[in-house]
């Protein structure tokens, strides 16, 4: 299989950041209409490796949404679905298999990654996440849409169990959600890929307290704003 052109992607970073790029990992916990498109897309930019976690599998009512699925795909595992697509669109990605994560595995899941992007939708799993990210010293991807609405940040610096997990109310439901409009969820799969590739670059991302919400039938459909 001839190997893909990056060639779009040098114009805009140059032979070197395309360098950084195959030489990082990257970790995508959850597979679904926000993850599932933020891993296309980092395989698509050429991420060298890519650490996957889901142990679901694709139904039906998933095709609004999740850009992984179709009805060949349907009834399939997820990261059996992810793991063929990146061998037909970038064949030199390296992928590794993950199911849940949990508060005992965290830890090797974040290991060696340049970022974790945490797309799961449970309150114990994006609990489980971080720990792992905040155990080994990577940075945390929060990404969450639910219905109309989705939230993005990036934790470094600040505690994410301490300072937004823990805040009750102003966190709404965004630590547990599940369906959501395809555009939205989309959008925040495409710009936690970017906060990820930022990363892998040394260039700037969105970092908590700011954060970048959509509200898909506000007037201010894309805001960036303080916690």
């Amino acid at each position: 299989m001839a190997k893909p052109c990056f060639s779009a992607n040098i114009r805009a970073i140059g032979e070197r950041g395309q360098a950084l790029l195959s030489s990082s990992t990257v970790g995508v916990a959850g597979l679904g209409g926000v993850g599932g498109i933020a891993f296309e897309l980092l395989v698509r930019a050429g991420v060298g490796k890519i650490k996957i976690a889901d142990s679901g599998f694709f139904e039906e009512s998933n095709a609004n949404r999740q850009s992984l699925w179709t009805r060949e795909n349907d009834g399939r595992k997820k990261a059996d679905a992810a793991m063929m697509f990146a061998r037909q669109v970038n064949p030199g990605c390296s992928i590794s298999a993950w199911g849940e994560i949990t508060d005992g595995n965290s830890g090797k899941f974040a290991s060696g990654c340049s970022s974790v992007i945490d797309a799961t939708d449970t309150k114990h799993s994006r609990l489980a996440v971080w720990d792992g990210c905040r155990r080994c010293g990577v940075p945390y991807v929060f990404a969450s849409a639910l219905g109309s609405r989705g939230m993005l940040t990036v934790f470094r610096r600040k505690d994410f169990r301490k300072e937004f997990a823990l805040r009750g109310k102003k966190a709404g439901n965004f630590l547990s959600c599940d369906h959501s409009l395809g555009p939205v969820a989309n959008a925040i799969g495409c710009l936690a890929a970017q906060q990820s590739i930022n990363i892998a670059l040394a260039k700037r991302c969105q970092e908590f307290p700011k954060i970048i919400s959509i509200d898909a039938f506000s007037k201010s459909q894309l805001s960036v704003h303080s916690f």
